[in-house]
């Protein structure tokens, strides 16, 4: 599992390479999108309790902001995750040498793969609420 976790990172990783930038390190950017994206493929592991919560349950004062305040929570846990992870314990060093050597020659390759993942995330996430909303 960590391996996949890992190999994630690095397709990200391999996206903002594409784009020659000053003062902001690759790095960075690719454990932050990451942690967003990871948030929001846990928040929708979550949509399967519309149909166990009755409807309009969590609509009333305190438990609409526990929902809101929980989702920021999930996104908090795995910013630090990433950012620990892969920048504090210096892992980035280890996982994109790895990577480098083990695909050399198929860095586009591995931008698509990031991309695919940039880009499905969020579309599979708008896709199920608004179908969830209709039901």
């Amino acid at each position: 599992m960590i391996n996949v976790f890992e190999f994630v990172y690095y397709c990200l990783y391999r996206v903002f390479t594409l784009v020659k930038r000053v003062g902001e390190k690759d790095e960075n950017l690719a454990s932050s999108i990451y942690s967003v994206l990871l948030s929001t493929n846990t928040i929708v592991l979550f949509f399967p309790l519309k149909f166990i919560i009755p409807k309009g349950a969590l609509t009333p004062f305190p438990y609409n902001i526990l929902t809101k305040v929980s989702f920021f929570i999930v996104f908090f846990v795995w910013y630090f995750i990433c950012k620990y992870y892969f920048l504090k314990k210096e892992n980035y060093i280890r996982i994109i040498s790895h990577y480098e050597e083990r695909f050399l020659g198929k860095k586009k390759q591995m931008a698509l793969i990031g991309i695919a993942y940039f880009l499905l995330t969020p579309l599979i996430f708008i896709v199920l609420a608004t179908w969830l909303s209709r039901m």
